[in-house]
């Protein structure tokens, strides 16, 4: 068993060839083949406006990969409100990072690896996004309007550039420092002009692409604003614990369709941003589809430039845990990389019981 190292994630797990895992995984999951089981997460305490632990659990698997993965991802949150708007903060008091991929052989049941999550997840995230707008962006898009300049947007630009011929980016977020040394810092590695701008509307104006990925708990910028063609994507829902959404019911109910990365988890972890306007009336299911259904041709995407198409990333699934975990596991493997572990440390010895002809169950 191999314990990754988060430097050695980055090492390893680029963002092209997650882009291709994460095309693989979905399409599998739209065929029946790869398994997602609904994400859970719980807070102790309950209070929002409290600093308090937050468990992150994701399962799944993908049978072209070998694996399956458990995602637990151990955390201190807290919900602030920060120059007006609310938002989530993650204190970390160790300024550590206690997340964890888990990954295990669909063969044999045993563990094979396990990987700090913090980079791997943030890359999983603008490889789906990535995904998402080679199907769903117009072709000939090539400006991004962003919203966010931590983390991931970066890792959510840097996707959507892999995809698209993109020629200019507007970057907002709250803080001005932020904005500015996001831009100086993405121009240069991306090689694309980056211009922090000061107002959500400059963000929204003239953009093909929509791109939020914020800390927001509340709406980042107001869907009346929409213009024919775009694609608007977020990466904040609410998820059993908080209510939170980067987009507001016009940007819903002005899209032509919405997209999902798992209708399930939508209904298990009450995401009523998008829930209650179903529920009102404002449109049915049948307005929404998963991603992995445009991905296996069941569902025909986008099918006229001037739509306006919703992408919300609505949930972590278990299925890219596996296939980037799996792309971790097997490069660090190749390059010798990673921290060896007695495979047996973590099973139990079932050699007596069979030898007497038992097959215990777990």
């Amino acid at each position: 068993m191999l314990l990754i190292s988060d430097p050695e994630v980055r090492q390893v797990l680029t963002m092209r060839d997650c882009i291709e895992a994460m095309e693989r995984a979905f399409a599998e999951e739209a065929r029946g083949i790869a398994v997602n089981r609904p994400r859970t997460r719980y807070k102790v305490p309950p209070d929002l406006d409290k600093p308090g632990y937050m468990a992150n659990i994701i399962p799944g698997a993908v049978p072209s990969s070998g694996v399956a993965a458990l995602r637990y991802d151990s955390t201190i949150v807290q919900e602030r409100v920060v120059g007006g708007s609310k938002r989530m903060d993650f204190p970390s008091p160790l300024k550590r990072s206690w997340g964890f991929v888990l990954l295990f052989s669909l063969e044999t049941g045993e563990p094979l690896a396990l990987i700090h999550d913090f980079s791997l997840s943030a890359i999983r995230v603008g490889a789906t996004t990535g995904v998402a707008h080679r199907v769903l962006s117009k072709k000939d898009g090539n400006v991004v309007g962003l919203f966010g300049s931590g983390n991931e947007a970066r890792r959510n630009l840097e996707a959507i550039c892999c995809v698209r011929n993109i020629e200019r980016v507007k970057v907002y977020s709250h803080t001005r420092e932020h904005r500015e040394k996001f831009a100086e810092e993405m121009t240069e590695l991306l090689n694309v002009e980056i211009q922090p701008v000061s107002s959500p509307e400059a963000v929204i104006k003239g953009s093909d692409i929509v791109m939020c990925a914020t800390n927001s708990s509340q709406p980042v910028f107001e869907g009346k604003l929409l213009e024919p063609g775009q694609l608007v994507t977020t990466i904040v829902n609410t998820d059993g614990v908080h209510r939170r959404t980067e987009a507001d019911p016009a940007t819903m109910i002005r899209s032509d369709f919405i997209v999902l990365n798992n209708k399930e988890t939508a209904v298990t972890n009450q995401q009523r941003e998008l829930l209650d306007l179903i529920d009102g009336g404002k449109f049915g299911w049948e307005k929404v589809c998963e991603l992995g259904e445009i991905l296996a041709g069941k569902h025909p995407g986008r099918t006229s430039e001037r739509q306006i198409i919703y992408y919300k990333s609505n949930t972590g699934v278990g299925i890219q845990f596996a296939a980037a975990g799996a792309l971790v596991y097997e490069a660090c493997k190749k390059r010798g990389l990673g921290r060896e572990l007695p495979s047996e440390w973590f099973g139990a010895d079932l050699s007596e019981w069979m030898e007497k002809g038992f097959m215990p169950s777990p």
